[in-house]
């Protein structure tokens, strides 16, 4: 009798392998996906930071902490350059002459044109938005978001 009982448990038993691999299949499918996930979060939180920061510059109290601030900015591109592959500055039209001007802007004390340059880069972001895709858009909408908080400063 024993020897029926194992010839119908074989084919249960190849059932639950072929259940376990495609089980295996879709714990790496997940894995992927959210790891993808994160990376978009963290590409758009750098964007965020670099905003940020740059609101920092607007708001700087000399030329030095303008400096510091923007050796953070410059840092923190090149950061986002090498999670996303692309240089992220290149869609923004001249980005880095804007941050270049509001430097030179802060210090002494012309907040008419800081918040101009200011203006000029948020421009500038709205179009790399529409102009991009994956996560160079994402890092772009969060240095939106970033800069939006330059208005209220």
């Amino acid at each position: 009798m024993e020897a029926p009982m194992i010839a119908e448990q074989a084919p249960a038993s190849a059932a639950r392998r072929r259940t376990s691999r495609w089980a295996k299949v879709a714990l790496a499918v997940g894995a992927v996906g959210l790891v993808a996930g994160c990376a978009g979060f963290r590409i758009e939180r750098q964007g965020k930071d670099v905003g940020k920061e740059i609101c920092d510059l607007k708001n700087a109290a000399n030329a030095q902490d303008a400096q510091k601030d923007v050796a953070k900015i410059n840092n923190d591109l090149q950061d986002a350059q090498r999670i996303t592959g692309v240089s992220v500055n290149q869609d923004v039209q001249a980005a880095n002459e804007q941050i270049s001007d509001l430097q030179k802007h802060v210090p002494n004390g012309n907040s008419a044109l800081a918040q101009q340059d200011i203006s000029v880069l948020q421009r500038n972001v709205e179009q790399a938005i529409k102009q991009t895709s994956g996560h160079v858009q994402r890092f772009y909408q969060g240095l939106a978001e970033g800069l939006s908080d330059c208005e209220s400063s």
